[in-house]
């Protein structure tokens, strides 16, 4: 009865750290997004939307592209979306891909930073 009881506890440990390794193994997947900059003008809007992005819950990684306006982001998809990571852009001023800029943040940028058009 004693070696039935162990067999069985045996299992179960097994069958829960199995579980535990399959849930963490699809949560460290990244998924990769371009997300469009239509108003970074210079590196100092460069520099600002690489560290709003980077501060999204989630973000791995950033690569930013100044001469084509765009930024690859890697994140972890059960902790951030396209939808939040286009939302910090907004809220710091800039427009990321069919989202406006926040019209207050974008009143206080640089000179440099404004586009125009927002």
């Amino acid at each position: 009865m004693k070696s039935r009881m162990w067999v069985l506890g045996i299992f179960s440990a097994i069958a829960l750290g199995l579980g535990g390794v399959v849930a963490c193994s699809s949560s460290t997947e990244a998924t990769t997004t371009e997300v469009k900059l239509p108003s970074m003008q210079c590196g100092s809007c460069e520099q600002t939307i690489s560290a709003v992005l980077t501060a999204v819950e989630g973000v791995k990684e950033v690569k930013m592209d100044l001469e084509n306006k765009t930024a690859h982001v890697s994140f972890l998809a059960n902790l951030a979306t396209v939808a939040k990571i286009e939302a910090a852009v907004v809220k710091s001023g800039y427009a990321a891909n069919d989202k406006k800029a926040d019209p207050t943040a974008y009143a206080k940028l640089a000179e440099c930073c404004k586009a125009g058009d927002q």
